[in-house]
């Protein structure tokens, strides 16, 4: 029976059709991990099967019981090669027992609950849309915000999105990037964004970001949260940081091109929100722009960019608003806000090239 389940198998048939072909006409009760044990101990001195390319199974769909059969190993082995490479950063769906690469971003919305202690004054940094990768981010800058962060006293800085450029994301967008891919990318975030000690960077990814789930299903927030530890991600688009019991903070890398006035796309997410979701506080990405405006009982802060005026941005009459925040809040007893102090320190000539410096 072994050089029957030998010969079965090569001809490509899996364990669990072995066993059920056995079963059927010697009317044993063989199981497909017997039958997987019966074929490794016969084929020990036989040459290794070939390698099995999992990350290519799972752009197509594929079951445990499928990589379990290709590989040699139990399904519990096979999920936790799964698991493994989502850990790296690859965005893996389950549906129906068939698991496969999404190229859809998502994820749950994360709030973070801040340890407050009662402190009356709350002050932090704001950095977005730094878009390394860029020929025009202006990496100079970012580490320039981060020096007057680290002279202030300042221990959080909150990121509302797109680290990176991306890939892909027009016609032309190619060429107005200095590298291309997703590990490039990675590398280059994690070689330089700024790095403080005594200073958390919480972040966000935005639509450029995601550009890399939309082509290749890779989260590359996984990759570098790894090699960078003072950099905190928060998922896609949009989280929550509970400052204090009654002081919730919301980042958000919203979608949509910038309007002809400046508080127009604020006002309408505003509007857009119900009361009870409403933040105290909003910091927006996304729209490159620099804004304070208090709306709707929500202190709401266009983040700015560290990147200068694009070719795009230019032919499509878009500026670009380069600078950082510090921003200062008083609360009372009950955490609750009395006296909001964003202050915006803006860059005014750019830096032709600024990536150069920095290769």
């Amino acid at each position: 029976m072994r050089d029957e389940i030998v010969r079965l198998r090569d001809a490509g048939l899996t364990y669990r059709e072995i066993a059920d072909k056995l079963n059927s006409q010697h009317g044993t009760d063989h199981t497909d991990q017997s039958i997987r044990g019966i074929y490794r101990r016969a084929t020990a001195d036989h040459k290794p099967r070939p390698d099995y390319n999992l990350t290519e199974a799972l752009k197509k769909g594929v079951t445990l019981e499928t990589i379990a059969d290709r590989v040699d190993v139990s399904e519990r082995v096979a999920k936790a090669m799964i698991d493994d490479l989502a850990e790296q950063g690859l965005c893996i769906d389950e549906q129906d027992g068939v698991y496969r690469v999404s190229n859809v971003p998502h994820g749950e919305v994360q709030t973070v609950n801040c340890d407050w202690r009662g402190d009356k004054i709350i002050r932090f940094g704001v950095v977005s849309d730094n878009h390394f990768g860029s020929h025009f981010t202006q990496i100079t800058l970012l580490h320039d915000a981060y020096r007057f962060f680290k002279a202030e006293g300042i221990a959080d800085v909150y990121n509302p999105g797109d680290l990176t450029e991306g890939e892909n994301m027009r016609p032309g967008h190619a060429y107005e990037c200095y590298i291309h891919g997703a590990d490039a990318h990675t590398d280059e975030v994690i070689r330089n964004y700024p790095k403080v000690d005594g200073i958390t960077t919480h972040c966000i990814l935005g639509n450029h970001d995601a550009s890399f789930v939309k082509h290749v299903g890779l989260d590359i927030s996984r990759t570098i949260a790894k090699e960078r530890p003072d950099m905190r991600f928060l998922g896609m688009d949009q989280a929550y940081i509970q400052l204090t019991p009654n002081c919730m903070l919301e980042l958000r890398h919203p979608g949509g091109g910038s309007a002809y006035a400046l508080s127009y796309k604020p006002q309408k997410i505003i509007e857009s929100m119900s009361g009870g979701e409403k933040p105290n506080i909003l910091l927006l990405g996304h729209f490159h722009k620099a804004e304070y405006i208090p709306y709707r009982n929500v202190h709401c802060v266009q983040a700015g960019t560290t990147q200068a005026q694009s070719n795009f941005m230019r032919n499509h009459n878009l500026a670009a608003y380069m600078g950082y925040w510090l921003i200062e809040i008083h609360v009372n007893d009950d955490g609750q806000i009395n006296r909001f102090k964003p202050e915006f320190m803006q860059c005014y000539r750019a830096i032709k090239d600024d990536w150069k410096e920095w290769r």
